[in-house]
């Protein structure tokens, strides 16, 4: 009888190590890897609104290749540039620009939070100048 329960005292210690033991590991496979440092490019012409992705290689901000997703946690740089021949005005993530012809403006920011972000012109009405900034 005495057996029997130092075995279910031996084997209740050893359940509870291994709970203690496995939360913390569990908590580490969930957390996100450090961000890269992406450029993203809204390009405003007369007719439309485009934007290109573009992430640092290896080499750093001098080795840049086509980026086809932004993933949360990365670190942007965002240039927002007028290449038509009217002032256009540019809201996303809560801030707002206008930019001559010719003309550029830039913010940075870290991308904490998933989701979709809509950008848009206020100036000019129409899907041509709206959409959708992803980041997963």
């Amino acid at each position: 009888m005495v057996a029997a329960r130092r075995l279910v005292a031996v084997a209740g210690a050893a359940f509870a190590l291994a709970l203690l033991g496995s939360s913390p590991s569990l908590a580490a496979t969930r957390t996100t890897q450090p961000g890269k440092t992406i450029q993203v490019y809204f390009i405003f012409t007369d007719q439309k609104l485009l934007y290109g992705l573009y992430r640092e290689g290896p080499g750093g901000p001098n080795d840049l290749y086509v980026g086809t997703f932004v993933a949360r946690g990365d670190y942007a740089h965002f240039f927002v540039i007028n290449r038509g021949k009217k002032t256009h005005s540019f809201v996303f993530m809560k801030r707002t620009f206008t930019v001559k012809p010719g003309g550029r403006a830039k913010f940075t920011r870290f991308l904490l939070t998933r989701g979709r972000f809509p950008y848009s012109s206020p100036s000019n009405p129409g899907k041509a100048f709206t959409g959708l900034f992803r980041v997963y």
